[in-house]
């Protein structure tokens, strides 16, 4: 049997219950002016349309691989699913209800091409409503990571909270293999971020353009149990520990990494992190969460109340 060699660059599409915007989502794949890549969808057992939709369009295109879970396995999992199955040089994770420019990943492809020691290429992040209208968010750009160290480089991202631009940018699969991926909690892109950035620093690719699609069913948006639920499904309970599990999951990084970066420096750039006014009144409030979910709730919803009160004031976004 003839086999084909693998493309430069692989796409991991995971979905569950996205009927509404998957068919867009992929379209703007295909239409890519880059065509050596395989896009890999992942279906964590969808109960809509997902399967219907992305089966049809498979159809139409041998670059595309549609794989049904026979469970769902949680989001963290769909999510390393999608990595596992796929062989291309470079790798991209997709969301379900984003765009990406036509020039998306020739732009991308080129910057990690000219720039071998960075580790992930990524674009700049445009906000987009549910009917795909342009909105006024823009993401910020993070400051240049080049010839900063590994030790600070973790800092920068581990302080950052997350950063979809670089999440869903495009990244070397030999370093991505070095890391720990998706563990089930919600956050832990953040953590992983942080590991590969221990790895090698990030390149901008001003061109490249993708499209963050905002809607009430985003997983940012949905209330903590469905949160939870989305994330883990076979291990979700009343109180998250979200911000606990990361720091737990992110001292793991910091050790198994200590050859790269010295676990002295990582973990004091941990402590200096984890003292922030905000976090200790987080880690309180996963703490009441023990004795009482309900208060815990109220707590998180006047602390997130106040905050987009300053915020408002400031003209700042709270994300």
């Amino acid at each position: 049997m003839e086999h084909s060699k693998s493309p430069r660059v692989s796409l991991g599409l995971p979905v569950y219950n996205g009927e509404n915007f998957v068919s867009e989502a992929i379209q703007s794949i295909l239409e890519q002016d880059f065509d050596d890549f395989e896009l890999v969808i992942t279906d964590n057992a969808s109960t809509d349309r997902t399967a219907d939709i992305c089966l049809e369009i498979a159809l139409r295109d041998k670059r595309i691989r549609y794989v049904r879970n026979a469970r769902n396995l949680g989001a963290a999992a769909n999510f390393n699913r999608a990595f596992e199955l796929s062989s291309g040089t470079y790798f991209k994770w997709c969301a379900h209800d984003d765009v990406l420019d036509r020039g998306f990943l020739t732009d991308c492809v080129r910057a990690l091409d000219d720039n071998a020691g960075h580790v992930i290429a990524y674009p700049r992040l445009l906000g987009i409503d549910e009917t795909g209208q342009h909105t006024s968010y823009v993401e910020r750009v993070l400051p240049d990571m080049g010839g900063s160290s590994p030790a600070s480089r973790f800092r920068l991202m581990v302080a950052a909270h997350g950063w979809d631009a670089a999440m869903f940018g495009l990244w070397r699969r030999d370093c991505l293999l070095k890391t720990t991926l998706h563990e089930p909690y919600y956050g832990s892109d953040c953590a992983l971020l942080a590991e590969m950035a221990i790895l090698g620093p990030f390149v901008h690719a001003p061109n490249a353009i993708l499209y963050s699609r905002d809607h009430p069913t985003r997983s940012v948006r949905l209330p903590s149990a469905e949160r939870l639920a989305w994330q883990n499904p076979d291990g979700s309970t009343a109180n998250a520990f979200e911000l606990s599990t990361r720091v737990k999951h992110l001292v793991a990084i910091a050790y198994r990494h200590r050859g790269t970066a010295p676990l002295g420096s990582t973990l004091l750039h941990l402590l200096a992190w984890i003292l922030d006014p905000l976090l200790v009144a987080r880690f309180c409030l996963e703490a009441v969460g023990v004795v009482s979910p309900q208060l815990r709730s109220k707590l998180r919803g006047a602390g997130l109340g106040a905050l987009r009160r300053i915020h408002a004031v400031s003209g700042r976004s709270p994300g």
